[in-house]
């Protein structure tokens, strides 16, 4: 797993007018028109491909953008090519994550903090005796996917959720 940074480089209104920004790996843009449409980013792996990236759900399958002065910009879900480089990565906290991670160290102590401050909210969540996945508890948080589905395995470890299998793989309950 390789690890680098988002470089948002501007917010522009027109898809045309992104493409001047991308000229590194992790180079990002935002196409704003009345709210988020796209999400352009060089891909992280170095092949130069422009990555242009949905956020816009009426205009078919969208990604979630997570965006503040806090946090930084986050994506749900990953992004998983099928063609050219086949990179598989996630946008966390201004990270891009090739390769997606089982569990995520952090080294900043503040994100720390700030992930584990949900856990209690996460935990109350967690139904007795069914699987609710770890999304459904994000939205209902109003959290960072990723977020949660960290405090989720920091729970399993710590024996006090279990997950799933198979098909029902990022889906949590107590123990």
């Amino acid at each position: 797993m390789r690890n680098s940074k988002i470089n948002l480089k501007a917010t522009v209104t027109s898809r045309g007018a992104a493409t001047s920004y991308l000229k590194q790996p992790g180079d990002t843009v935002i196409v704003d028109r009345q709210g988020p449409r796209w999400l352009l980013l060089s891909c992280p792996c170095g092949c130069r491909e422009e990555l242009p990236i949905n956020l816009d759900s009426r205009a078919g399958p969208a990604w979630r953008l997570y965006q503040n002065t806090k946090t930084g910009l986050s994506l749900y879900p990953s992004i998983w090519r099928k063609t050219g480089c086949k990179s598989h990565f996630i946008i966390w906290r201004n990270r891009i994550d090739l390769f997606v991670p089982l569990r995520r160290t952090h080294s900043d102590q503040a994100e720390i903090y700030e992930i584990g401050s949900i856990a209690e909210a996460v935990r109350e969540l967690l139904p007795k005796h069914d699987l609710v996945p770890f999304v459904v508890i994000a939205d209902a948080l109003n959290a960072i996917p990723w977020d949660v589905l960290t405090v989720c395995r920091q729970l399993v470890d710590g024996g006090i959720a279990r997950e799933g299998t198979e098909k029902s793989r990022g889906h949590f309950g107590l123990a």
